[in-house]
């Protein structure tokens, strides 16, 4: 049986139609099973670094784009000032413990005989003026009123004489009172305070890292004068780092905290690095200029952040980076 030129052509029509189906066909499903692929850049967190204390800078150690560690000594100031402060706040509690020790230790033996002795002359005088003012009294018209005031005056003195040493002894022999031993510990508490912070004082004279990171800005240089809390570095910490991504509405459920992704730099063709989704925005926000191509730049995009992990610290602030994803279980 022969075909007409025209049974022919629809044959082959059709064969060209089944043959582009079957390929649309294969290529959506290839689409949906296809690593969704973010962009955007490699983020970390910054930190000011400065003092807590004012002064003058003796040395600053660190140049711009060094990597640090924690701890590490980055800058220091002038710290003769803190040095008097701390050794005169040991003084004052070395003053304060001499102070105390004295008053626990109460009266030597020494300076109660010697209460003893004035009292015991006390005594005495006051005797020798209560005889003389009774004698003058019994004088009469042999003596003048004036005597008699006098002797009788001083008789009284001396009995106020005598009750003080009394009372000096008595003191002496009681000890100190509790009320003073208590005033006496808290002012060497008080004393004890301010050594601890004049030795704080003297040890932030010292500005340290104080995590692993890089230094992207030196702000201060030696000889500068700085108050307290004046930025002297701007430290990048490298631990978390992000790669910070967007993705647009339709494939946000693409995305979820906790999933695992690849991310790729141009830096390093070759080479895939490990990363976790840790935030995915629920605030939609304009494509930023740096990341999409100029007819996406008004399309209302989801930041995603995602931790990546760099052992061999390869990744720098802001570099370009591309993002894979791969579908998640039950979606295509």
């Amino acid at each position: 049986m022969q075909l007409s030129k025209r049974n022919v052509f629809l044959l082959l029509a059709a064969a060209v139609v089944l043959v582009a189906g079957g390929f649309v066909a294969y290529d959506l499903t290839r689409d949906g099973a296809r690593a969704l692929k973010l962009y955007g850049s490699i983020d970390m967190r910054t930190v000011d670094l400065a003092f807590e204390e004012s002064g003058r800078i003796k040395a600053v150690l660190v140049e711009e784009g060094a990597r640090v560690s924690a701890g590490q000594k980055l800058a220091q100031l002038e710290t003769r000032r803190y040095e008097i402060a701390r050794a005169t706040a040991a003084a004052q509690v070395a003053v304060a413990q001499k102070e105390l020790q004295l008053l626990l230790a109460g009266s030597r033996q020494e300076e109660i005989d010697a209460a003893r002795a004035e009292l015991e002359a006390a005594q005495s005088s006051y005797r020798f003026a209560q005889r003389t003012c009774a004698r003058e009294s019994k004088l009469g018209e042999a003596t003048t009123k004036l005597r008699v005031d006098e002797a009788c005056s001083q008789a009284k003195v001396s009995a106020a004489q005598a009750k003080a040493a009394q009372k000096q002894l008595d003191l002496l022999l009681a000890g100190t009172r509790i009320e003073q031993i208590e005033v006496a510990r808290a002012n060497l508490e008080l004393a004890e305070a301010s050594l601890a912070d004049a030795h704080r004082a003297l040890e932030n004279c010292t500005l340290l890292s104080p995590s692993e990171g890089v230094i992207r800005t030196r702000l201060r240089e030696k000889g500068d004068m700085v108050s307290a809390q004046s930025a002297v570095y701007e430290l990048a910490l490298m631990n978390p780092l992000w790669a910070r991504v967007w993705v647009d509405e339709v494939n946000l459920g693409r995305v979820a905290p906790g999933q695992k992704v690849r991310v790729k730099v141009d830096s390093y063709p070759d080479q895939t690095f490990e990363a976790v989704v840790g935030f995915v925005s629920s605030v939609a926000e304009f494509t930023p200029k740096t990341v999409q191509t100029e007819d996406l730049r008004t399309s209302l995009v989801y930041e995603v952040r995602a931790t990546v992990a760099d052992p061999q610290g390869l990744l720098r602030l802001g570099m370009p980076v591309t993002v894979e994803l791969d579908p998640l279980p039950g979606k295509k």
